[in-house]
């Protein structure tokens, strides 16, 4: 008796979940589907995406704040001199190490780094990326001078 109880209680159980289940899954079978053709149909993305790093170069005077503060040693910064006569060689990020938590954003003091809205960044290696930004020959180096379809959300000091 026991046995029976236990096998018709599991049926029981069977029927109901799948009952949920398919209360949940049925109504998408009626609607249209959404599906972006990617290279040729952009996606729309919100002004607060933190996208790939926009580095304004004539700004830095290298601090080396946002290399100090990158909780993953993502950024690598070779500079002359500091302050306001300092020229870059290097600005490096290692955008496989990078968690685009904008934390390098924050203590800048003169902002020149912030968060773009750029998302695509693909490569068949690992050192394809890793961008210079002080490179400005690289393609892929996204600088303040390029026209943005919408502001840039900065996440520091207001």
């Amino acid at each position: 008796m026991m046995a029976l109880r236990n096998w018709a209680r599991a049926v029981w159980m069977g029927l109901k979940t799948t009952w949920i289940g398919l209360t949940i899954t049925v109504p998408y079978i009626f609607r249209r589907p959404y599906t972006l053709q990617y290279p040729e149909e952009i996606p729309e993305i919100p002004p607060t995406e933190r996208g790939l790093h926009v580095f304004e170069i004539d700004k830095c005077i290298a601090c080396d704040q946002c290399a100090k503060i990158c909780p993953v040693d993502c950024i690598t910064i070779e500079a002359e001199g500091k302050g306001k006569t300092a020229r870059i060689r290097t600005f490096e990020i290692d955008y496989s190490k990078c968690l685009f938590c904008a934390l390098c954003c924050e203590p800048c003091p003169t902002e020149c780094i912030h968060m773009g809205p750029h998302f695509d960044l693909v490569g068949y290696t690992r050192d394809e990326v890793i961008i210079d930004y002080a490179d400005r020959e690289n393609p892929r180096v996204f600088s303040g001078e390029e026209k943005i379809p919408y502001e840039i959300v900065s996440f520091s000091r207001k």
